[in-house]
Protein backbone atom coordinates (compact mmCIF):
# COMPACT_ATOMS: atom_id res chain seq x y z
CA UNK A 1 0.00 0.00 0.00
CA UNK A 2 1.48 3.27 -0.32
CA UNK A 3 0.22 6.00 1.92
CA UNK A 4 0.58 10.17 0.81
CA UNK A 5 0.28 11.91 4.14
CA UNK A 6 -0.40 16.06 4.13
CA UNK A 7 -0.52 18.16 7.01
CA UNK A 8 -0.70 21.45 7.35
CA UNK A 9 2.43 22.27 9.98
CA UNK A 10 5.79 20.94 10.02
CA UNK A 11 7.06 21.91 13.47
CA UNK A 12 6.33 19.54 16.31
CA UNK A 13 3.46 19.39 17.85
CA UNK A 14 0.00 16.58 18.66
CA UNK A 15 -1.14 16.14 14.65
CA UNK A 16 2.65 16.29 13.44
CA UNK A 17 3.64 13.52 16.16
CA UNK A 18 0.72 11.50 15.32
CA UNK A 19 1.38 11.21 11.48
CA UNK A 20 5.46 10.50 12.43
CA UNK A 21 3.82 7.69 14.75
CA UNK A 22 1.53 6.35 11.95
CA UNK A 23 4.40 6.79 9.31
CA UNK A 24 7.03 4.84 11.18
CA UNK A 25 4.35 1.97 11.87
CA UNK A 26 3.23 1.68 8.15
CA UNK A 27 7.08 1.50 6.84
CA UNK A 28 7.72 -1.26 9.55
CA UNK A 29 4.43 -2.96 7.83
CA UNK A 30 6.37 -2.62 4.34
CA UNK A 31 4.30 0.15 3.08
CA UNK A 32 5.32 3.10 1.37
CA UNK A 33 4.87 6.19 2.78
CA UNK A 34 4.87 9.94 1.35
CA UNK A 35 4.62 12.66 3.86
CA UNK A 36 3.80 16.52 2.50
CA UNK A 37 3.96 19.46 5.05
CA UNK A 38 5.97 22.93 4.71
CA UNK A 39 10.02 22.20 4.60
CA UNK A 40 12.63 22.51 7.06
CA UNK A 41 10.91 21.21 10.37
CA UNK A 42 10.65 18.62 12.69
CA UNK A 43 8.21 16.52 10.52
CA UNK A 44 10.65 16.52 7.80
CA UNK A 45 13.35 15.49 9.57
CA UNK A 46 11.28 12.74 11.04
CA UNK A 47 10.22 11.47 7.49
CA UNK A 48 13.76 11.28 6.23
CA UNK A 49 14.81 9.59 8.90
CA UNK A 50 12.11 7.13 8.86
CA UNK A 51 12.25 6.47 5.23
CA UNK A 52 9.28 7.94 3.92
CA UNK A 53 9.49 10.21 0.73
CA UNK A 54 9.17 13.99 1.68
CA UNK A 55 6.96 16.68 -0.48
CA UNK A 56 7.94 19.86 0.53
CA UNK A 57 4.98 22.39 0.22
CA UNK A 58 6.23 25.92 1.47
CA UNK A 59 2.52 27.38 0.47
CA UNK A 60 0.95 25.22 3.03
CA UNK A 61 -0.43 27.68 6.28
CA UNK A 62 -3.44 28.63 7.99
CA UNK A 63 -3.30 31.92 5.38
CA UNK A 64 -6.35 32.69 3.75
CA UNK A 65 -3.87 34.41 0.73
CA UNK A 66 -6.02 32.84 -2.09
CA UNK A 67 -2.59 32.92 -4.11
CA UNK A 68 -0.91 30.70 -1.44
CA UNK A 69 -4.09 28.46 -1.63
CA UNK A 70 -3.97 28.07 -5.19
CA UNK A 71 0.21 27.19 -4.70
CA UNK A 72 -0.46 24.87 -2.70
CA UNK A 73 -3.43 23.31 -4.01
CA UNK A 74 -0.79 23.00 -7.01
CA UNK A 75 2.00 21.43 -5.53
CA UNK A 76 -0.67 18.99 -3.96
CA UNK A 77 -1.57 17.75 -7.21
CA UNK A 78 1.77 17.61 -8.37
CA UNK A 79 2.73 15.72 -5.73
CA UNK A 80 0.46 13.12 -6.07
CA UNK A 81 0.43 12.62 -9.50
CA UNK A 82 4.43 11.94 -8.99
CA UNK A 83 3.78 9.34 -5.88
CA UNK A 84 1.03 7.66 -7.20
CA UNK A 85 -0.74 6.73 -3.70
CA UNK A 86 -3.13 4.14 -3.23
CA UNK A 87 -4.84 6.06 -0.16
CA UNK A 88 -4.67 10.26 1.06
CA UNK A 89 -4.55 10.86 4.61
CA UNK A 90 -5.19 14.46 5.63
CA UNK A 91 -4.36 15.88 8.63
CA UNK A 92 -5.68 19.22 10.42
CA UNK A 93 -8.04 21.58 9.64
CA UNK A 94 -6.47 23.45 6.27
CA UNK A 95 -5.11 20.83 4.53
CA UNK A 96 -7.76 18.64 5.57
CA UNK A 97 -9.95 21.16 3.36
CA UNK A 98 -7.31 21.74 0.49
CA UNK A 99 -6.88 18.40 0.17
CA UNK A 100 -9.96 17.19 -0.27
CA UNK A 101 -10.62 20.09 -2.20
CA UNK A 102 -8.55 19.00 -4.36
CA UNK A 103 -8.28 15.14 -4.67
CA UNK A 104 -11.94 15.35 -4.72
CA UNK A 105 -12.03 11.71 -3.12
CA UNK A 106 -10.36 10.82 -6.83
CA UNK A 107 -8.20 8.68 -5.03
CA UNK A 108 -9.71 6.91 -1.54
CA UNK A 109 -9.05 9.43 1.05
CA UNK A 110 -9.50 9.90 4.57
CA UNK A 111 -9.19 12.86 6.89
CA UNK A 112 -8.05 12.63 10.48
CA UNK A 113 -9.90 15.76 12.93
CA UNK A 114 -7.20 16.26 15.33
CA UNK A 115 -9.89 18.21 16.91
CA UNK A 116 -12.67 20.56 15.22
CA UNK A 117 -11.76 24.33 14.75
CA UNK A 118 -15.70 24.89 15.34
CA UNK A 119 -15.57 23.42 19.11
CA UNK A 120 -16.95 25.35 21.25
CA UNK A 121 -14.01 28.09 22.99
CA UNK A 122 -13.10 28.54 19.22
CA UNK A 123 -12.87 32.28 17.38
CA UNK A 124 -16.78 33.08 16.24
CA UNK A 125 -15.88 33.40 12.48
CA UNK A 126 -14.56 30.02 12.94
CA UNK A 127 -17.73 28.78 14.57
CA UNK A 128 -19.46 29.88 12.02
CA UNK A 129 -17.70 29.44 8.65
CA UNK A 130 -16.32 25.86 8.98
CA UNK A 131 -19.11 23.57 9.84
CA UNK A 132 -20.22 24.90 6.70
CA UNK A 133 -16.54 24.51 4.62
CA UNK A 134 -16.31 20.81 6.54
CA UNK A 135 -19.83 19.20 5.16
CA UNK A 136 -18.70 20.51 1.54
CA UNK A 137 -15.65 19.01 2.23
CA UNK A 138 -16.95 15.85 3.51
CA UNK A 139 -18.56 14.65 0.40
CA UNK A 140 -14.86 14.21 -1.27
CA UNK A 141 -13.70 11.79 1.51
CA UNK A 142 -14.51 8.02 1.89
CA UNK A 143 -13.65 8.18 5.88
CA UNK A 144 -13.65 10.70 8.72
CA UNK A 145 -11.61 10.14 11.88
CA UNK A 146 -12.30 11.82 15.30
CA UNK A 147 -9.56 11.53 17.81
CA UNK A 148 -11.69 11.79 20.75
CA UNK A 149 -15.07 11.00 21.63
CA UNK A 150 -15.87 14.58 22.11
CA UNK A 151 -14.89 15.27 18.67
CA UNK A 152 -17.49 12.98 16.98
CA UNK A 153 -20.16 13.71 18.93
CA UNK A 154 -19.30 17.49 17.64
CA UNK A 155 -19.51 15.72 13.95
CA UNK A 156 -22.43 14.13 14.65
CA UNK A 157 -24.51 17.50 16.25
CA UNK A 158 -23.12 19.56 13.31
CA UNK A 159 -23.78 17.05 10.81
CA UNK A 160 -20.34 17.17 9.37
CA UNK A 161 -20.77 13.24 7.72
CA UNK A 162 -23.08 10.44 7.39
CA UNK A 163 -22.32 8.48 10.52
CA UNK A 164 -21.11 5.44 8.30
CA UNK A 165 -18.19 7.82 7.18
CA UNK A 166 -17.68 8.81 11.00
CA UNK A 167 -15.13 6.32 13.20
CA UNK A 168 -13.50 7.35 16.47
CA UNK A 169 -9.52 6.66 17.56
CA UNK A 170 -7.97 7.84 19.86
CA UNK A 171 -4.42 9.06 19.67
CA UNK A 172 -1.67 6.78 21.10
CA UNK A 173 1.29 7.43 23.16
CA UNK A 174 4.31 5.07 23.07
CA UNK A 175 5.56 3.78 26.25
CA UNK A 176 8.49 5.52 27.95
CA UNK A 177 9.00 3.28 31.18
CA UNK A 178 8.40 -0.22 32.46
CA UNK A 179 4.62 -1.40 31.97
CA UNK A 180 3.88 -3.55 34.71
CA UNK A 181 2.24 -2.42 37.50
CA UNK A 182 4.34 -3.60 40.62
CA UNK A 183 6.95 -1.19 38.53
CA UNK A 184 4.40 2.57 39.42
CA UNK A 185 5.29 3.07 42.82
CA UNK A 186 9.07 3.07 41.77
CA UNK A 187 8.24 4.71 38.49
CA UNK A 188 6.43 7.49 40.66
CA UNK A 189 9.47 7.86 43.17
CA UNK A 190 11.99 9.37 40.19
CA UNK A 191 9.32 13.02 40.92
CA UNK A 192 10.09 12.76 44.54
CA UNK A 193 13.51 13.04 44.86
CA UNK A 194 13.97 16.71 45.12
CA UNK A 195 16.46 18.23 47.48
CA UNK A 196 14.09 20.26 49.01
CA UNK A 197 9.99 19.99 49.41
CA UNK A 198 9.78 22.09 46.48
CA UNK A 199 6.85 20.99 43.59
CA UNK A 200 7.96 21.11 40.07
CA UNK A 201 4.54 22.37 37.50
CA UNK A 202 5.58 21.41 34.01
CA UNK A 203 3.36 23.22 30.82
CA UNK A 204 4.09 21.74 27.76
CA UNK A 205 2.48 23.51 24.16
CA UNK A 206 2.75 25.81 21.74
CA UNK A 207 2.54 29.63 22.89
CA UNK A 208 0.21 30.31 20.63
CA UNK A 209 -3.94 30.32 21.21
CA UNK A 210 -5.89 28.20 22.21
CA UNK A 211 -3.31 27.86 25.04
CA UNK A 212 -3.51 29.70 28.30
CA UNK A 213 -0.05 29.44 29.96
CA UNK A 214 -0.09 33.15 31.80
CA UNK A 215 -2.97 31.74 33.40
CA UNK A 216 -0.65 29.24 35.20
CA UNK A 217 1.33 32.14 36.49
CA UNK A 218 -1.87 34.21 37.79
CA UNK A 219 -2.96 30.81 39.94
CA UNK A 220 0.89 30.19 41.27
CA UNK A 221 0.69 33.70 42.20
CA UNK A 222 -2.34 33.88 44.22
CA UNK A 223 -1.54 30.85 46.56
CA UNK A 224 -0.40 31.54 50.27
CA UNK A 225 3.08 32.60 50.00
CA UNK A 226 4.43 29.13 52.29
CA UNK A 227 3.20 27.31 49.39
CA UNK A 228 3.87 29.63 46.39
CA UNK A 229 7.89 29.56 48.15
CA UNK A 230 7.68 26.05 47.06
CA UNK A 231 6.65 26.10 43.35
CA UNK A 232 9.05 25.82 40.26
CA UNK A 233 7.52 26.33 36.99
CA UNK A 234 8.90 25.09 33.59
CA UNK A 235 6.79 26.30 30.51
CA UNK A 236 7.85 23.96 27.39
CA UNK A 237 7.17 25.91 24.13
CA UNK A 238 7.80 28.42 22.09
CA UNK A 239 5.74 30.53 19.94
CA UNK A 240 3.88 33.95 19.31
CA UNK A 241 2.79 34.71 23.19
CA UNK A 242 6.47 34.33 24.32
CA UNK A 243 6.80 38.05 24.41
CA UNK A 244 3.85 38.75 27.01
CA UNK A 245 4.39 35.80 28.48
CA UNK A 246 7.74 36.90 29.39
CA UNK A 247 7.06 40.44 30.12
CA UNK A 248 4.35 39.00 32.58
CA UNK A 249 6.90 36.96 34.40
CA UNK A 250 9.09 40.06 34.98
CA UNK A 251 6.19 41.87 36.14
CA UNK A 252 5.31 39.44 39.13
CA UNK A 253 7.63 41.12 42.02
CA UNK A 254 6.51 37.86 44.24
CA UNK A 255 9.02 35.58 42.68
CA UNK A 256 11.25 34.57 45.76
CA UNK A 257 14.91 33.65 43.71
CA UNK A 258 14.20 29.53 44.49
CA UNK A 259 10.74 30.34 42.58
CA UNK A 260 12.35 30.17 39.62
CA UNK A 261 10.04 30.16 36.39
CA UNK A 262 11.99 28.19 33.41
CA UNK A 263 11.31 28.96 29.67
CA UNK A 264 13.39 26.34 27.66
CA UNK A 265 11.27 26.92 24.68
CA UNK A 266 10.90 24.44 22.51
CA UNK A 267 12.77 21.14 23.44
CA UNK A 268 13.04 17.58 21.23
CA UNK A 269 10.31 15.36 22.21
CA UNK A 270 12.37 12.83 23.75
CA UNK A 271 14.16 15.84 26.18
CA UNK A 272 10.64 16.86 27.10
CA UNK A 273 9.37 12.94 28.02
CA UNK A 274 12.58 12.83 30.08
CA UNK A 275 12.19 15.68 32.17
CA UNK A 276 8.42 14.81 32.84
CA UNK A 277 9.72 11.11 33.71
CA UNK A 278 12.63 13.03 35.50
CA UNK A 279 11.68 15.75 37.49
CA UNK A 280 8.05 16.66 36.70
CA UNK A 281 5.53 16.56 40.39
CA UNK A 282 2.40 18.11 38.28
CA UNK A 283 1.63 18.52 34.68
CA UNK A 284 -1.09 21.98 34.22
CA UNK A 285 -2.39 22.46 30.28
CA UNK A 286 -5.00 25.24 30.36
CA UNK A 287 -6.31 25.97 27.05
CA UNK A 288 -9.39 28.35 25.74
CA UNK A 289 -10.20 25.29 23.34
CA UNK A 290 -8.83 21.72 22.43
CA UNK A 291 -8.98 18.52 20.84
CA UNK A 292 -7.62 15.39 22.13
CA UNK A 293 -3.93 16.93 23.94
CA UNK A 294 -1.37 14.62 22.82
CA UNK A 295 0.71 16.47 26.08
CA UNK A 296 -1.82 14.95 28.62
CA UNK A 297 -1.11 11.59 27.72
CA UNK A 298 2.33 11.76 27.59
CA UNK A 299 2.42 13.40 30.82
CA UNK A 300 0.10 10.71 32.24
CA UNK A 301 2.39 7.99 30.72
CA UNK A 302 5.32 9.65 32.34
CA UNK A 303 3.35 8.99 35.78
CA UNK A 304 2.14 12.73 36.28
CA UNK A 305 -0.91 13.95 37.83
CA UNK A 306 -2.84 15.75 35.60
CA UNK A 307 -4.45 19.45 36.07
CA UNK A 308 -6.71 20.55 33.15
CA UNK A 309 -8.93 22.48 31.72
CA UNK A 310 -12.31 21.04 30.81
CA UNK A 311 -12.50 21.64 26.75
CA UNK A 312 -12.59 19.43 24.22
CA UNK A 313 -11.95 15.76 24.65
CA UNK A 314 -9.41 16.60 27.89
CA UNK A 315 -12.04 14.53 30.14
CA UNK A 316 -11.69 11.48 28.45
CA UNK A 317 -8.56 11.19 29.63
CA UNK A 318 -8.49 13.18 32.77
CA UNK A 319 -10.66 11.90 35.61
CA UNK A 320 -11.46 11.67 39.68
CA UNK A 321 -8.51 9.63 39.29
CA UNK A 322 -5.98 10.97 37.52
CA UNK A 323 -5.97 14.72 37.95
CA UNK A 324 -8.36 17.54 38.58
CA UNK A 325 -10.44 19.55 35.55
CA UNK A 326 -10.89 23.10 35.63
CA UNK A 327 -13.79 25.22 34.56
CA UNK A 328 -12.64 27.42 31.21
CA UNK A 329 -10.23 30.44 32.05
CA UNK A 330 -10.72 30.22 35.79
CA UNK A 331 -7.92 31.17 37.74
CA UNK A 332 -9.66 30.88 41.21
CA UNK A 333 -10.08 27.12 40.61
CA UNK A 334 -6.57 26.22 39.08
CA UNK A 335 -5.28 27.75 42.21
CA UNK A 336 -7.38 25.67 44.84
CA UNK A 337 -6.29 22.39 42.66
CA UNK A 338 -2.65 23.76 42.83
CA UNK A 339 -2.90 24.18 46.69
CA UNK A 340 -4.43 21.05 47.03
CA UNK A 341 -2.28 18.95 45.48
CA UNK A 342 1.26 20.76 46.09
CA UNK A 343 -0.17 20.17 50.04
CA UNK A 344 -1.27 16.59 49.53
CA UNK A 345 1.94 14.71 47.91
CA UNK A 346 0.49 11.19 48.98
CA UNK A 347 -2.69 12.22 46.46
CA UNK A 348 -0.06 13.37 43.78
CA UNK A 349 1.79 9.69 44.23
CA UNK A 350 -1.56 8.17 43.80
CA UNK A 351 -3.53 9.96 40.96
CA UNK A 352 0.51 9.69 39.13
CA UNK A 353 0.21 6.43 39.76
CA UNK A 354 -3.63 5.72 37.96
CA UNK A 355 -2.75 8.08 35.32
CA UNK A 356 0.01 5.99 34.13
CA UNK A 357 -1.99 3.15 33.93
CA UNK A 358 -4.75 4.49 32.37
CA UNK A 359 -2.45 5.73 29.40
CA UNK A 360 -1.48 1.75 29.49
CA UNK A 361 -4.78 0.64 28.66
CA UNK A 362 -6.36 3.21 27.03
CA UNK A 363 -3.91 5.16 24.92
CA UNK A 364 -1.26 2.92 23.03
CA UNK A 365 0.35 3.78 19.97
CA UNK A 366 0.04 0.47 18.57
CA UNK A 367 -3.62 0.17 19.52
CA UNK A 368 -4.37 3.73 17.46
CA UNK A 369 -1.66 2.28 14.34
CA UNK A 370 -4.09 -0.77 14.38
CA UNK A 371 -7.33 0.90 14.38
CA UNK A 372 -6.12 3.19 11.47
CA UNK A 373 -4.32 -0.04 9.52
CA UNK A 374 -7.83 -1.30 9.41
CA UNK A 375 -9.75 1.67 8.64
CA UNK A 376 -7.16 2.31 5.93
CA UNK A 377 -7.71 -1.41 4.42
CA UNK A 378 -11.19 -1.07 4.65
CA UNK A 379 -10.91 1.40 1.48
CA UNK A 380 -7.68 0.11 -0.64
Amino acid sequence: MKIFFLITKSEAGGAQTHVAQLTKFFIAHGDEVGVMSPPNGWLETQAHHLGARFFPNPFLSNSLNPRRTLSAAKAITRAVRDFQPDLIACHSTTAGLLGRFTIRNRIPTIFTAHGWGFQPGAPLARRLTLPILERLAARFCSKIICVSQNDLALAQAHRIARQEKLVQIYNGIELTQPTPEATQAEAWDTHSNHDDDSVHIFFVGRLAPPKNPSLLIHAVRNLPESLRNRVRITIIGDGPQMPALQNLIKREQWLPPMNQINLPGALPREEVLRRLRDDADLFVLTSHWEGFPYSIIEAMACGVPVIASDVGGVREAVTAQTGILLAHDDVQTLSQALEQLIKNPEQRKAMGEQACLAAQKKFLVETMCEATLAVYQSLV
